[in-house]
């Protein structure tokens, strides 16, 4: 994921502010009217048996739930027998915490009920439905190179339900989908394409906020660029909004002698504006003392009582070596001001590890 998305609400309206980081010397928008969706799609989406094993933040302690400037809130293992299942690398979760949208690199949706045990802890996953990303054409995307989604982000209260915004690498563009009115059956439009991104890597490019090369601002047709500053070894895979106008940066590292790596910093939003230097506080770093995996995606959530919940993926890469991890985590933030009203979380009886 090479580059990224911030959300961004304005007023009554949403916009969407996107950042790309990236290697290349520009960027273009160029927005694009968006097809009738084919027919034949409606066979592709089906529903997707998915089980789940509850995992422990710490193998060696079920009662260590300390991760740095956050506190563990449950997790799972996620399986299925579906072929098409793994190599999560975008996450969105819905405003009430019920439903989740993930695209996979071999460029697939995956949507699911998120079930909670009776303390709150995320515990399993139900209701399962995945479906192949369509191109520009209505037809399935050929999978990788062409297909390798990697970022996600979302305007709407559901993301199922909402635009959804996707960068890939590879062949580096930003397409926009309109799952409000078509479903996974909703045809992109061209939100950001590769002519004037100039040269970048093909498979590091435009993954999420690679703090290797130049960033930029993208809002509507304006291009601002921002330095960034990399935190060797680890490289950044995704990127979420705070509810006070911060943002969660997620880097990744592995090595074969240290194994998978992941750290959480914390990114000012001022921070993020034209000719900045983007930086971060650590909030957490852990290593394979801990239940990771390869952690690609991210997304963020606020209660209503203004507790701020913090969700992440892991990426299996389709290899029987990996996992696909969903976890949770409590950012010990104080709580914002306001209500969101009276929320029900889908309950799970299974308690979570």
């Amino acid at each position: 994921m090479e580059w990224r998305k911030i959300r961004q609400l304005a007023g009554v309206k949403t916009r969407v502010l996107l950042v790309l980081i990236a290697t290349g010397l520009s960027a273009t928008v160029v927005l694009a009217a968006t097809p009738s969706p084919i027919n034949s799609i409606s066979d592709k989406i089906q529903p997707i048996a998915l089980e789940t094993q509850p995992i422990r933040w710490n193998p060696a302690n079920r009662n260590d739930l300390s991760a740095g400037e956050l506190e563990w809130a449950g997790g799972i293992e996620v399986k299925s027998e579906n072929k098409e299942f793994g190599g999560w690398s975008g996450l969105a979760i819905s405003a009430d915490g019920s439903r989740l949208l993930a695209i996979s690199d071999e460029a697939h949706w995956l949507s699911a009920e998120i079930l909670y045990d009776e303390k709150g802890r995320l515990s399993g996953l139900g209701d399962g439905t995945i479906a192949p990303m369509l191109n520009l054409k209505g037809e399935p995307i050929l999978r990788k190179p062409y297909g390798d989604a990697e970022g996600l982000t979302t305007t709407g209260d559901d993301p199922t339900k909402s635009e959804a915004y996707v960068s890939f690498e590879h062949f580096h563009r930003i397409w926009r989908y309109d799952l409000s009115t078509a479903g996974f059956a909703a045809v992109p439009s061209q939100i950001v394409t590769e002519r004037r991104l100039g040269q970048m890597p093909a498979n590091s490019g435009m993954e999420a906020l690679a703090l290797i090369g130049e960033a930029f601002l993208i809002e509507g047709r304006k291009v601002e660029r921002l330095s960034t500053r990399l935190n060797a070894p680890f490289k950044p895979t995704d990127l979420a909004r705070l509810p006070n106008g911060d943002f969660l940066l997620l880097e990744r590292s592995f090595s074969l002698l240290a194994g998978p790596g992941m750290q959480l910093r914390l990114v000012k939003g001022d921070d993020v504006k034209p000719g900045a230097t983007l930086d971060g506080r650590l909030l957490l770093s852990t290593n394979n003392a801990r239940t990771i995996d390869n952690m690609e995606g991210l997304a963020v959530r606020q209660d209503e009582k203004g507790q701020v919940f913090v969700y992440l993926i892991s990426d299996n890469n389709y290899s029987l070596l990996q996992h696909t991890y969903l976890m949770m985590f409590k950012l010990k933030l104080a709580p914002a001001e306001g209500s969101l009203g009276t929320i029900t979380l889908p309950h799970n009886p299974a308690g979570a590890e």
